[in-house]
């Protein structure tokens, strides 16, 4: 389905508070995105679905209350035959599968960064062809990427102090009021950041807020 409306209305389902608020400000970069319902569950967004029309739905598989494989069922079950871009930590065959029963619904590993990829390149435009991108992820295994999650960790753990202030930047405190809640010098921080944008392999703090969420540091006792 090709769409090319001026403004693209999304809705979301994600119970992940930090991890929606990473795609939600992920989304709001595009002046042409925005943001018509933003619910916990799938209950919630089936309780909106007849208010206002949405372009996309963006839905997380794995909810409490009412799951997204149960949303989208329903809601391909009402009628309604909008796009729907979906997501899980890793490739699951039987949740492949399950999904590919439903027309227009899109399945992509649960990383912002891939999921505006996909809501780009493939669902709004269909610039890259959805299959190449689902085989891809396919040969990527739980096991493989447990492996390289595995990897990551043992050759670099965050120290107490890097998870603080990668914790600090999500929560939208400057350096300077970093260093100020930490009792270091603004330009202390500065470096603490930019060694860790260079020890990560990421391109700027931006990011390193992004890492923070889809690593799981902001849920540290730290």
């Amino acid at each position: 389905m090709h769409i090319q409306p001026h403004t693209i209305s999304l809705s979301i389902a994600e119970s992940d508070y930090y991890f929606k608020e990473i795609l939600v400000n992920s989304l709001l970069c595009n002046p042409f995105y925005r943001v018509l319902k933003n619910c916990n569950n799938g209950h919630e967004l089936l309780s909106q679905l007849y208010f206002r029309q949405e372009n996309i739905f963006i839905i997380d598989l794995f909810m409490p209350i009412m799951s997204g494989m149960e949303a989208i069922s329903t809601i391909r079950k009402s009628g309604n035959s909008t796009p729907i871009l979906t997501y899980s930590p890793t490739y699951q065959d039987d949740m492949c599968q399950y999904l590919s029963k439903f027309p227009d619904v899109y399945y992509c590993q649960k990383k912002s960064v891939v999921i505006l990829d996909l809501l780009k390149n493939y669902i709004l435009t269909h610039t890259q062809e959805y299959a190449n991108y689902l085989k891809h992820w396919q040969l990527q295994p739980t096991a493989v990427h447990g492996y390289f999650q595995r990897q990551q960790k043992a050759w670099y753990t965050a120290s107490v102090t890097e998870i603080q202030i990668m914790k600090l930047c999500y929560e939208g405190l400057s350096n300077k009021e970093i260093g100020l809640y930490l009792n270091l010098s603004s330009r202390s921080i500065d470096t603490y950041i930019a060694n860790l944008v260079k020890k990560l392999g990421l391109r700027n703090k931006i990011d390193l807020i992004r890492f923070c969420v889809e690593q799981g540091y902001y849920n540290s006792s730290t």
